[in-house]
């Protein structure tokens, strides 16, 4: 049963689909003298494709094949009366049928045709009362559905989706205002064309019909896009149709609202079908199979468009809260990065290879990583965590964290003034010994000149030996000079002395300063070093302290466990590969990797992709990150991103 387009009064008359067999075509001009709007197919029709709702005429031997072939749910809203052109018997199976309602045969007169036919129409108006509350439950199904999601391109693409299923239309499109009030078109899905578009952002013109309803906000139901008065204050743009092969017929505009009343939205639904199974492939199809959207049709759509408005409002907000949060993340980022600019972009890229390696082991098909899977929420985790792995920096002395030679640089100053110091020292030294030469012998004897000369020197060659002294420090203070390099001139200056003013034997270098300069890499010593690695710690404790939603509890677990390694060789807590968690090995291989390829540092050279590759492979190799993880890194160049300005 369906709705014709509607009339001069503008009330739809109700069409009754009777599906008539060859066998059965000599009672059809006595179905067309009853006082209903009959329309009249053939079983072929219905094979092909099967209404919802509808009156058969058959033989027992159809229906009998039909019901071999047909699922029991593809009929049992249909009303059947079985044609019988002759006497015989009717198998026992097909009278006890639910939908079969009575037997017509040649010598079936009008009123009891009348009388059949009338229970038909009333058996299917039972089915109709039967799936509006079938409707009903869908439609409620629907919101606690949407409600459920909280991603918003998801969301839309869920009520376009439940809209077309729940009205019988073939199209949709969805639309939604920014905070300043303009409409964007942002996806449409179509069952017949079996195309959807991507979540997308683009601008409504203003005599469009979404954004005619957006303004007005009341619904617009109109039969036919085709035949709208070129006086009406919106207008149809066929432009998709031409690009689809399609032809656009009826159209239901609906506002979607929030709690307020203030319109969100808009949800458009295209073609309303005689069954939402239907494919509409030719321009017939159309005009046979595309009804106007009907009373009922509508108010299903404004109580899905009520619900969805709603469940828009509530995506939009929980979007403002997470780019709230994500600016909260990158601005404190930022801060803790600032204090060291050396390293500045360092956990952005980490949390960007990170979330490329997390995709990659996702997709990944293969036996070890088949099991490992990441929803969307367990992804946002990911990046959350990988941004503030490096958080508890906050605790560390900004002497030490920007620490980029073995001495602090006020150290090496105090250094550099002592070789001063001892330089004046020993040329005090000298020329008071030449004074007193000068008092006790005459300054025009030879064996004066030659005393003095050789004090002269004397003094010469020692500040010469200073000054080598201080090359070779300023050397040894590099974090890429190795202990082993400086090491004999090193041990040489330990024991270098000089006179004081009073003169008391001083040492030049003292121990904690040669403790630092012989350090055999890098340029932090055993007590910086620990400091430093308990910004694991402090990130941990810091990260315990927000209350996590249920989807993020995890964070503090894998940012904890960034710098732990698979033999409990790693810090702060020394555990093993199985208790460190799948999200923190992929992170320790992103921070490793960027930590060797970053940009020039004061205390190393950038490292290219391929060094930093052999390094990662020799961890793997000795059993410290994990070689399946970096297998899918390297296989997928995750470690390839674009350079972005934070």
């Amino acid at each position: 049963m369906r709705d014709k387009p509607l009339d001069q009064s503008g009330k739809s008359t109700p069409t009754i689909d009777i599906y008539v067999s060859t066998q059965a075509k000599k009672v059809t001009p006595m179905l067309q003298r009853l006082p209903w709007s009959l329309s009249f197919l053939s079983i072929a029709d219905y094979d092909q494709n099967p209404p919802a709702r509808a009156i058969l005429i058959i033989a027992p031997d159809q229906l009998q094949e039909r019901l071999k072939h047909n699922t029991k749910k593809q009929m049992q809203q249909c009303v059947i009366l079985l044609w019988l052109s002759k006497k015989q018997d009717v198998a026992r199976e097909l009278l006890d049928h639910p939908g079969v309602l009575g037997i017509i045969n040649k010598n079936i007169n009008q009123d009891a045709l009348h009388t059949l036919i009338k229970s038909s129409i009333q058996l299917l108006r039972q089915f109709e009362n039967i799936n509006s509350a079938e409707v009903l439950e869908r439609v409620l199904e629907v919101g606690r559905a949407l409600s459920a999601e909280k991603d918003l391109d998801t969301l839309l693409g869920l009520i376009l989706t439940h809209a077309r299923r729940i009205t019988g239309a073939d199209g949709s499109s969805i639309y939604t205002l920014d905070k300043s009030g303009k409409l964007y078109f942002r996806l449409w899905q179509n069952t017949s064309t079996d195309t959807r578009s991507q979540a997308q952002k683009t601008l409504v013109g203003e005599h469009s019909i979404a954004s005619y309803v957006c303004n007005t906000g009341e619904l617009l139901n109109i039969d036919n896009a085709y035949n709208i008065p070129k006086d009406a204050p919106y207008h149809f743009n066929p432009a998709s149709d031409r690009s689809l092969g399609y032809h656009t017929l009826s159209m239901l505009t609906l506002p979607l609202k929030d709690k307020n009343d203030k319109v969100v939205g808009v949800l458009q639904l295209i073609n309303r079908k005689t069954d939402h199974n239907t494919i509409l492939k030719t321009m017939t199809d159309f005009g046979r199979k595309v009804l106007p959207f009907d009373e009922q049709s509508q108010q299903i759509a404004l109580a899905l468009a009520g619900q969805a408005g709603v469940a828009i409002e509530n995506g939009l907000l929980y979007a403002d809260i997470e780019n709230l949060f994500e600016g909260f993340i990158k601005a404190s980022v930022l801060a803790i990065e600032a204090r060291d600019p050396s390293t500045a972009g360092h956990s952005f890229r980490v949390a960007e290879y990170t979330e490329n390696l997390a995709r990659a082991v996702d997709h990944n098909d293969s036996r070890i990583h088949k099991n490992i899977l990441f929803n969307t929420e367990q992804m946002r985790e990911i990046r959350y965590a990988a941004l503030l792995h490096d958080f508890g920096k906050v605790g560390v002395r900004e002497n030490v964290l920007v620490k980029a030679k073995k001495l602090h640089p006020q150290r090496l100053e105090l250094l550099q003034q002592r070789f001063c110091y001892a330089r004046a020292c020993i040329e005090r030294d000298a020329f008071r010994k030449i004074l007193t030469l000068q008092s006790e012998g005459n300054p025009g004897d030879k064996e004066f000149s030659r005393e003095r000369k050789i004090i002269e020197d004397t003094l010469n060659g020692e500040c010469n030996r200073l000054q080598n002294y201080l090359r070779m420090v300023l050397t040894a203070n590099e974090p890429t000079v190795s202990y082993e390099e400086i090491e004999h001139q090193l041990n040489e200056l330990t024991e270098y002395t000089f006179p004081d003013e009073t003169g008391e034997t001083t040492t030049l270098l003292h121990d904690f300063e040669f403790a630092d300069l012989s350090l055999s890499k890098g340029s932090l010593n055993p007590s910086e070093r620990e400091e430093i690695e308990s910004h694991v710690s402090h990130t941990f404790a810091f990260l315990q302290l927000i209350p996590w939603t249920s989807n993020l509890s995890m964070l503090p677990d894998i940012a904890h466990a960034h710098h732990e390694k698979l033999d409990g060789s790693g810090y702060p807590r020394g555990i093993v590969a199985e208790e460190i968690p799948v999200q923190s090995k992929i992170m320790t291989i992103t921070d490793i990797y960027d930590a060797l390829t970053a940009g020039d540092r004061p205390y190393k050279k950038a490292l290219p992709m391929e060094k930093a590759v052999d390094i990662l492979s020799m961890e793997a190799k000795a059993g410290k990150i994990d070689k399946d993880l970096l297998k899918v890194f390297i296989e997928s160049k995750s470690f390839q991103i674009e350079p972005a300005a934070h």
